[in-house]
């Protein structure tokens, strides 16, 4: 009916006695029809519960993890492997700083009635903790976005797509600029050749009609003397204006013409760069890694 006194230091809790009796035979695997509850013994069990933070504002993680292990039968050398005790996440907080009424208790045995012990095994559970206790995050390092376990997949996959849209059509604008900036003086050049072309193309009529009608002339006089001699070399000067002026026509054709090879080829170069960007960034975009993040030991925080 005495409590053993627990060493300097050490911070001494009681589980909850929340089963009723039928629930712990049960679970204790007896059946005892008769029984009865007489009353409730504690025996010593050792609690280790720590709160791990974790921070690291690269890779966007901001978390708080609980672990603990209850270690019921201690090597009385104080060695614990602390992975067979286990628990993910250990009620803490229903633990109570008091025993129930008329309780009885076992004695307190090495290592729990051992100050030094006690100190070793809470180093010991913190290095454990150290040692497997991490965090994973996700990384596109190409694009510069991370994501801690609180964000989904989805969401990371969301800004990574994100990311990478605005950086390709970044990209695209700056590489196109120039290309834009040439096949637009394609385009003003061509757009002057063909108003060349036309105005050639009337001149050219003009002109034709003009030496047929002198033509005529030259076959209506052709015995005129002197005078017919003067209207043979004006059909000459109007024929020699003519083939000037067909010459014009076949100029601005021939340069529509390259216009339009060299616009057409500046634009197939434009669509090359760009599906070539396209492409680019859509493999950075599952360009994805998993990162461990480890915690400081100043950030594990006994409880």
């Amino acid at each position: 009916e005495t409590r053993s006194p627990v060493p300097s230091g050490v911070a001494e809790y009681f589980l909850p006695t929340n089963l009723s009796l039928t629930e712990a035979m049960r679970l204790d695997g007896k059946s005892l029809p008769d029984a009865q509850l007489s009353g409730v013994l504690y025996r010593p069990a050792l609690l280790a519960a720590a709160n791990v933070r974790f921070l690291d504002r690269k890779y966007g993680v901001d978390a708080e993890i609980q672990r603990a292990a209850l270690v019921q039968d201690p090597d009385r050398r104080g060695v614990v492997r602390w992975d067979d005790h286990f628990y993910s996440s250990f009620p803490v907080r229903e633990v109570e700083r008091e025993p129930a009424p008329q309780a009885r208790f076992s004695s307190l045995d090495a290592p729990l009635n051992v100050s030094q012990q006690m100190t070793a095994l809470e180093r010991d559970f913190v290095d454990w903790i150290y040692r497997s206790v991490t965090v994973k995050a996700r990384a596109n390092e190409a694009l510069r976005v991370y994501a801690g376990p609180d964000v989904s997949q989805a969401e990371f996959m969301k800004a990574c797509a994100d990311t990478a849209r605005d950086g390709r059509d970044a990209e695209i604008a700056k590489v196109t600029a120039q290309m834009d900036r040439k096949i637009q003086t394609l385009e003003d050049k061509l757009a002057r050749e063909e108003r060349e072309l036309r105005e050639d193309e009337t001149e050219l009529s003009q002109r034709k009609m003009e030496e047929m009608g002198t033509h005529a002339e030259n076959v209506l006089g052709l015995f005129g003397g002197r005078k017919s001699t003067r209207r043979l070399s004006s059909s000459l000067t109007k024929r020699r204006m003519t083939e000037q002026a067909k010459a014009d026509v076949e100029e601005s054709v021939d340069a529509i013409a390259q216009y339009e090879k060299d616009i057409q080829a500046l634009e197939q170069e434009r669509q090359s760069v760009i599906d070539e960007i396209n492409d680019r960034w859509g493999d950075v975009v599952n360009d994805i890694s998993e990162v461990t993040v480890v915690p400081k030991k100043t950030d594990i925080f006994v409880e």
